[in-house]
């Protein structure tokens, strides 16, 4: 589809509300100040597909937001380059969302790429790529570990300093799931079958599970509108046979009335809309309230995705630092909690795969690529991390906990 700097600054009105309605007729070049103002309050990382749009257009820019501009696609260069050559050396690493979207995108226009992310077909994969990263100069930032699928996940954090000291540092994560779910209905997913695999398919359920994590964005509009219209053969029904399956209608149905609003286009709604919605609905409350049955864990993981997404009121919060100070970390990765990985100095650990410990109070995880210390949240104990870079010396005897955490 063609995308002109109109059709973008409607996809904001849509998710922004009503402080955008009055540029929804027409852009004026007296406002073009408030539309860059609220670009920059409302949705920033928008910003730069706009002003790729307009400078398509042959709207001139300022120098600096054509300096904006151009820091923006270097650093989209600089990720092709490092994908390129990290999938020649590693087989089974399939990229999710940033790059395979950005290919979409009309000549010209560019989109924000804050990191990349990959998930790896095996856990022995990721730390591969992860090496090669290491030893080309990216450090290690955090993991977040879980148990599901079967066994214990990852998601591991890389970082790498830009060339300028004011912009953000490079970033890569990966995983070897594609979602966590919502900490609650919507379950974790390990693996795609093979026909959900495609690209346009993988990236809109991708869409879907991060509307967990915030409200859709203009962004995400646009991208689903581009997603959509790669869709080939009989890659529609399969579309919607996997938001079914996956019980994301919900999240879809949402997605396609927004993007009716902004005029992007028309995406076809899920066969039988109010039947099958009704349906999955029913299903995520009985898979809801089944953690009533465990509701200390039940409670943790409200908690915690409350903290993560940076919706947690005072009270719970003070609810929330008793729960994590007290709580095991075997109990609460038993229960769905997530458990965050701090990267100890030292030597990485001897070993093929993850494997859990826990000493008294202590948790930890060693993988091929460096010891973490497990917490819950933000707390940290000073004398845990002392009794842990100690043990770096130490042949470990603990048993695992990764029965435990099962």
């Amino acid at each position: 589809m063609g995308l002109t700097a109109q059709n973008l600054i409607e996809a904001l009105t849509a998710c922004a509300g009503g402080e955008m309605d009055e540029f929804a007729e027409g852009i004026e070049s007296e406002s073009l100040p408030e539309i860059v103002l609220l670009m920059r309050h409302a949705q920033p990382t928008y910003m730069v597909t706009v002003l790729s749009a307009w400078e398509v257009e042959g709207r001139d820019l300022s120098p600096a937001l054509k300096l904006e501009l151009d820091v923006a696609r270097a650093r989209a260069d600089y990720y092709r380059s490092v994908h390129a050559n990290l999938t020649s050396k590693v087989t089974g690493l399939s990229s999710v969302k940033g790059l395979e979207i950005l290919d979409l995108y009309p000549e010209g226009l560019t989109r924000h790429l804050n990191d990349i992310d990959y998930v790896a077909a095996t856990e022995s994969g990721l730390w591969q790529a992860c090496d090669l990263l290491m030893r080309d100069g990216w450090e290690l930032y955090t993991a977040t570990f879980s148990h599901f699928g079967g066994g214990p996940q990852v998601m591991v954090s890389l970082r790498r300093p830009h060339e300028d000291p004011f912009q953000l540092p490079y970033g890569i994560e990966m995983t070897t799931y594609y979602s966590l779910g919502n900490y609650g209905a919507i379950r974790p997913l390990v693996h795609l079958p093979a026909k959900w695999r495609g690209a346009a398919i993988k990236n809109i359920l991708m869409l879907l599970y991060e509307r967990y994590e915030q409200p859709f964005r203009a962004r995400d509009l646009v991208d689903t509108v581009l997603l959509h219209d790669a869709l080939r053969g009989d890659e529609l029904a399969a579309l919607h046979e996997a938001v079914v399956t996956l019980s994301l209608g919900v999240e879809y149905n949402e997605l396609v009335e927004l993007v009716g609003r902004s005029g992007l286009g028309t995406l076809r709604p899920l066969p039988g809309k109010r039947w099958t919605t009704g349906t999955i609905r029913v299903r995520r409350l009985a898979r809801g309230a089944s953690f009533f049955l465990r509701p200390v864990a039940g409670t943790g993981r409200q908690l915690q995705r409350r903290m993560i997404t940076g919706e947690i009121s005072r009270p719970e919060g003070v609810l929330w630092d008793a729960v994590q100070r007290q709580l095991p970390v075997p109990a609460a990765m038993s229960g769905g909690l997530l458990a965050f990985g701090l990267p100890m100095d030292g030597p990485p650990p001897e070993v093929a795969s993850i494997v859990l410990y826990r000493r008294g109070k202590l948790a930890w995880a060693d993988t091929p690529a460096a010891r973490f210390l497990l917490t819950l949240g933000d707390f940290v104990d000073e004398d845990d991390v002392a009794a842990l870079a100690k043990r770096h010396a130490e042949p470990s005897s603990d048993n695992g906990l990764a029965a435990e955490a099962r």
